[in-house]
């Protein structure tokens, strides 16, 4: 990413009222920015600085740009700041941010948490606010002491001059650094210099989440608040025609009723309250509601409209090569229908909820000054754009709190639950109201992640070589769900994206897509289109390996030849288990479908993801007897480039594994009369503890760039397990969750 040149009203630097201190952020709101002289300056940072503040006392707090929802970048960006700070880790206060537009980055236009580019979005620039920071303090010292600036040196939040002996710690330092120009270039570390960074350090917000003290969605309390909880069709779309208000108002702790786009939402003293007059007044006699436009939809039928598509060249749409690539579909159908060998594969995925510990919940208050909210929240701006829209307020007196996130997966993305607490707080105004999801509703109304089929088609020489690879998906369009600017003649890139991997060679490929239209509310879930495209892609890889009676190691090898990062990844994974490239084991045998099928009832699989600036390849061991499947050992090996956390990393690994994994096994949503049939974990289950196998992570030294860690890990599980059941079982898994198939895991 080119780095753009601070100047100073980019880069704000202002004294704090109350004693004298510096705050430093990429840019305020413009009421603030256009504040020229000091004492405007000094009056925005008592009210609020972004990215970076140092008070008199020495204290430094910092204020994260990105939503925290557990993948730990609560601690991470602050990291990198203070690392070029040099200040003292220990005495660093860090706080969750605001929906300020003082936190839209200057290259994406957007305040939101997605894509696992946290880093790679925010990194550069907090290391540069630390590095100018430091310069900055560096130099007020210098002045103060009548030395040079190269003489002087920073560390621990004190900065000191060795020929004289005199040191300042950086709250005596930090008015007179305001007043000093804004390094235009300030020199960033090396690694070799790094202190904190690369280390494995406890994160900041662990001790406050296991004593309580750490503030959620969920958490949010306010004085004489009011508690929400919606009554609403359980159909995935529906209206509520006509209920008793006044025997909902009889109910006990119930205090008032409000009507809105979506339903009823009761309030009443407690949310125990809420729930339980909502509950009572969906078996009412009183209650009518209207399901009509949902009884349509029905998981068989869908399933047989999402085969159907495939066969419906006309309305199939090219996908989106990817950057430096050309897809040619000609070309491919040609390739392929001359080749002497073609095969063809069906593959499938359900829809799968986003199932986040937390529910969806938010806290509003509309009053005379303007509105306030407090969300657990994937999108600041965007949720402050709905904040304005519903109560019609300027957007500047929308305010705007981002709680923790007990869980995000692309749900609170999502901006349903925040319209709807705003609707509730402004028919209630000068009182807070909590609105809070039930868990049925969370699993019946989420933004399901579409239910998907894809086939693949391949040509091979009679050498076995590949010659061509076409593969069509269809499926719910998430691009036109999230009502994006249409793309004409262009496939939904939410679905289409990674369906071929970029990162192997193929002599000629294309991908298309056909859209399935079904009335059910859809959304991104947790890596996006390689949630799916994964399990499509890779088990193309592993089914054309059964075709060639190559080994999967040897064939990915060869494919991702050209980039050394995937080679790498795959030939530490394959030690690490001693796996030989080329060794299709003396234990196998060729079962009816080409698959190598081991003897001994155990089973090995492997694959390749990657995205978001990583590389993670995946080995499965399991051991299989009958239907029953033991998963025995998990090893993924990452290349994320400069990890900032090692043991941060790993846990996101892991978890993204565990998540793969549970949805792999047994994850799904499926529909009848309109309604999700599972409508909590105990019909849509999550891998518990006790039942995760063992999973080992090893990190590979990188000297590229930081990548994402948080989504990179879940779309290779799946198709690593699909095919080390069919190496022990002789019979390939094409369709997702496992136990559709009759697999069961213990």
């Amino acid at each position: 990413m080119t780095r753009p040149a601070i100047d100073r009203r980019e880069f704000l630097i202002a004294v704090a009222t109350t004693g004298g201190g510096l705050a430093l952020g990429l840019s305020l709101p413009s009421a603030v920015s256009a504040a020229a002289g000091e004492a405007g300056a000094a009056t925005a940072a008592a009210r609020f600085a972004p990215f970076l503040e140092i008070r008199a006392s020495g204290a430094v707090i910092i204020t994260g740009p990105q939503s925290e929802m557990g993948q730990g970048i609560h601690d991470g960006l602050p990291k990198l700041l203070v690392e070029e700070l040099d200040a003292d880790w220990d005495r660093v206060e860090i706080r969750l941010p605001t929906g300020d537009d003082a936190f839209v980055h200057p290259v994406t236009k957007r305040h939101r948490t997605a894509n696992s580019d946290s880093i790679t979005t925010y990194g550069d620039w907090m290391r540069r606010a630390g590095a100018a920071s430091r310069e900055m303090l560096i130099a007020a010292a210098a002045g103060r002491w009548g030395v040079p600036a190269t003489e002087c040196v920073a560390a621990a939040s004190m900065v000191s001059h060795a020929v004289s002996g005199r040191r300042a710690h950086y709250g005596e330092l930090a008015a007179a650094a305001a007043a000093l120009p804004v390094p235009a270039s300030p020199r960033l570390k090396s690694p070799e210099e790094f202190t904190l960074v690369g280390r494995a350090l406890p994160r900041k917000d662990s001790l406050p989440k296991v004593t309580g003290a750490a503030e959620f969605g969920i958490d949010v309390r306010m004085p004489d608040m009011l508690y929400g909880v919606l009554f609403r069709p359980p159909t995935v779309a529906g209206r509520v025609v006509a209920y008793d208000r006044d025997a909902l108002l009889r109910a006990p702790g119930v205090v008032d009723a409000v009507t809105i786009d979506d339903g009823i939402a009761v309030l009443a003293r407690t949310t125990w309250h809420a729930m339980r007059a909502a509950a009572d007044l969906a078996v009412h006699p009183a209650t009518v509601v209207d399901v009509s436009a949902a009884l349509a939809v029905d998981s068989e039928s869908m399933r047989r409209r999402l085969h159907a598509a495939l066969e419906d060249d006309a309305r199939a749409l090219p996908a989106r090569a990817p950057a430096g690539l050309a897809y040619d579909l000609a070309a491919t159908r040609s390739a392929i229908a001359t080749a002497p060998v073609q095969h063809e594969w069906t593959y499938e995925v359900p829809f799968v909820a986003h199932a986040a510990l937390e529910p969806l919940c938010a806290t509003a208050l509309v009053d005379e000054s303007g509105a306030t909210l407090w969300a657990p929240t994937q999108q600041p701006d965007r949720t402050r754009d709905v904040m304005a829209q519903v109560t019609g307020l300027p957007r500047d007196r929308c305010a705007l709190q981002v709680t923790f996130l007990g869980g995000g997966f692309g749900r609170k993305w999502e901006t349903d639950f925040v319209r709807q607490a705003m609707q509730i707080a402004q028919a209630r105004p000068g009182r807070a109201v909590k609105l809070t999801w039930t868990r049925e509703q969370d699993f019946r109304h989420d933004r399901f992640r579409p239910a998907h089929v894809a086939r693949s088609r391949v040509g091979l020489d009679r050498d076995g070589r590949i010659v061509g690879l076409h593969t069509r998906i269809t499926g719910i369009s998430m691009w036109r769900y999230q009502n994006r600017p249409p793309m004409p003649g262009v496939g939904d890139p939410f679905i289409t994206g990674g369906l071929i991997s970029d990162r192997y060679a193929w002599p000629t490929s294309c991908a298309d897509y056909v859209e399935t239209p079904e009335p059910i509310p859809v959304g991104t879930w947790r890596s996006v289109a390689a949630s799916m495209n994964g399990f499509f892609s890779e088990s193309t890889v592993d089914d054309i390996a059964d075709a060639t009676r190559r080994d999967p190691l040897a064939l990915r090898l060869e494919l991702a030849a050209a980039d050394p990062r995937s080679v790498e990844v795959l030939r530490k994974a394959a030690e690490i288990v001693g796996w030989q490239s080329g060794d299709t084991t003396s234990a196998a045998r060729t079962s009816r479908d080409g698959s190598r099928q081991r003897t001994d009832g155990r089973g090995r699989g492997i694959s390749l993801a990657t995205g978001f600036g990583t590389r993670c390849a995946m080995i499965v061991e399991v051991e299989v007897s009958g239907r029953r499947v033991s998963i025995r050992r998990i090893v993924a090996v990452v290349d994320c480039g400069l990890a900032i956390n090692p043991r941060n990393v790993e846990a996101q690994i892991s978890g993204g594994i565990v998540w793969g994994l549970s949805a792999a096994i047994d994850g799904r949503i499926t529909f009848a009369d309109g309604a999700a049939r599972e409508d909590n974990f105990h019909t849509a289950p999550v891998l518990r503890m006790a039942a995760t196998p063992p999973i080992e992570v090893h990190l590979l030294a990188s000297d590229a760039p930081s990548g994402g860690v948080g989504e990179v890990s879940v779309p290779g599980i799946a198709p690593a397990l699909a095919s080390a059941i069919a190496q022990a079982t002789g019979r390939r898994p094409r369709r997702l969750p496992l136990i559709e198939e009759g697999h069961e895991f213990v």
